[in-house]
């Protein structure tokens, strides 16, 4: 039986360095830990399968984290931690 393992891409960033920009954005720890699922590479399909909820529960909360971050989407979110300075 072939297991499947999901590996976490290099975001170019530690967790603690995430954590010090994203917490400046008000996030709840459900949204800090979906932002940096997001900010490693994983899908929306992905994140809903490692956390046990649908797809359409982590496009809600990728709005909501957006909207707090004030960027219009996933481009411009993962801009926000590997930007200089």
């Amino acid at each position: 039986m072939k297991r499947w393992t999901w590996k976490m891409n290099d975001p170019g960033i530690t967790k603690e360095q995430y954590l010090n920009i994203a917490r400046k954005f008000g996030f709840t720890k459900r949204e800090l830990e979906l932002g940096y699922l997001k900010v490693s590479g994983f899908s929306n399909h992905r994140i809903a399968y490692m956390l046990g909820i649908s797809q359409q529960t982590v496009k809600n909360h990728f709005t909501h984290i957006y909207e707090k971050a004030w960027v219009p989407g996933r481009k411009e979110f993962q801009e926000l931690f590997t930007q200089d300075g």
